[in-house]
């Protein structure tokens, strides 16, 4: 009887496959396969990962999860950091934190920001992009819905809190007039500006992990992108546009030169053309080949950021902001009290690592490379 009874719960014990990612020392013991596992277990940003890979059934986790073919540029943005040390100074006054960050004029309380990634509902049915919006509204942290959200632009924008603000993402479809009203109901619902991702042309990329659950693979993405066709869409909109998913340092100063007011580096996760570079490598050759460009444009970027010194690296090779995607969804399993969590992991981070590197605000840091050593180096 104990012998079958012992079978019986060995088959919804946990037994979490954590990827190769960092051992936090959290404890799957006794966690049960399909369940929440405690909220209070999540005390780092890879934590909602293996909690989501609990929670979730094999194709909604890999829908989040998958990265190109072989996922080569999944992993580079993941470990590419190992690459990376960081310089702290000491002898400093470091009482006065502030990390308070202007994005396209609008003041957030932190310089990251929720980058927009498809279908919340899928890790939370009932409240999907409201968890979101709220847990963003209430800590004052840029959120950046996907066209391809659960819910509708509208339906977005009516969780919003008073004077929230907003920007929304966009595809360039083949269809003009979907393009002209889904942008046009972003004006009307009070969106402040337009993510344009621009690395989908026509197609999206073969993704190996999640296409094995797929039941179409047709889009409807525009495969003319070109600068002709830039400057027309931005005659369909007031709004700003920054191009998103720009993939080197030459089209960040080209986006600089045609007068975007911000460009945001992007890979999409790993999950469009592998083998690409990271945002990291992105920077560095702006540095080398195009250093006025920082001084031309604003610059955000994403791939793989987990912890505040991902972030404090990107902003002090230039970056302004940066993208969080993945894990903000996988916190939503959560619900807003999960969304809400990371933010505060986040900050914490922040807080500790600025202090601990021997400056205290935020501005000091953007564009100092002073505070990083790049360990990068490419074998011929």
């Amino acid at each position: 009887m104990f012998a079958a009874l012992g079978a019986a719960l060995s088959v919804y014990a946990a037994d979490i496959d954590m990827e190769g990612l960092p051992d936090t020392g959290l404890d799957t013991s006794a966690w049960v396969t399909g369940q929440n596992p405690p909220i209070d277990d999540m005390v780092d940003a890879n934590d909602f990962q293996f909690a989501a890979k609990n929670k979730l059934n094999t194709k909604k986790y890999a829908y989040y999860r998958t990265g190109a073919l072989d996922e080569i540029t999944y992993e580079r943005n993941m470990h590419d950091w190992e690459k990376i040390r960081m310089n702290g100074f000491a002898f400093q006054d470091v009482s006065q934190l502030y990390r308070h960050t202007k994005i396209l004029g609008h003041e957030f309380d932190s310089p990251f920001f929720i980058a927009p990634a498809a279908e919340a509902g899928y890790t939370d049915p009932a409240e999907a992009e409201r968890n979101l919006v709220r847990a963003a509204g209430e800590a004052n942290v840029l959120y950046v819905p996907s066209i391809s959200s659960t819910l509708s632009i509208e339906e977005i924008a009516a969780a919003r809190a008073d004077g929230q603000i907003m920007f929304h993402q966009e595809y360039v479809w083949e269809d003009k007039e979907r393009l002209q009203d889904e942008l046009t109901r972003m004006e009307a619902q009070g969106f402040r500006a337009i993510f344009l991702t621009v690395d989908n042309t026509g197609v999206a990329g073969v993704r190996t992990r999640y296409d094995r659950f797929r039941t179409s693979s047709g889009n409807s993405h525009a495969s003319g992108l070109t600068i002709q066709a830039m400057n027309d869409l931005r005659q369909m909109t007031k709004l700003p546009i920054v191009p998103k998913g720009v993939k080197t340092a030459h089209d960040v100063k080209l986006c600089a030169d045609l007068g975007f007011p911000a460009v945001y580096i992007s890979n999409h996760g790993g999950r469009q053309v592998d083998m690409g570079v990271t945002a990291v490598e992105i920077l560095l050759d702006l540095h080398r080949d195009y250093p006025e460009v920082f001084d031309q444009i604003e610059i955000y970027a994403d791939g793989g950021v987990r912890h505040a010194s991902h972030m404090l690296t990107l902003i002090s090779l230039g970056v302004t902001a940066v993208g969080v995607g993945r894990p903000f969804y996988f916190a939503n399993i959560y619900g807003q009290e999960g969304v809400s969590k990371l933010i505060d992991i986040f900050n914490t981070e922040l807080d500790t690592t600025m202090r601990l590197m021997g400056e205290d605000d935020i501005r000091s840091f953007r564009g100092n490379s002073s505070f990083v050593s790049s360990c990068f180096f490419v074998v011929l």
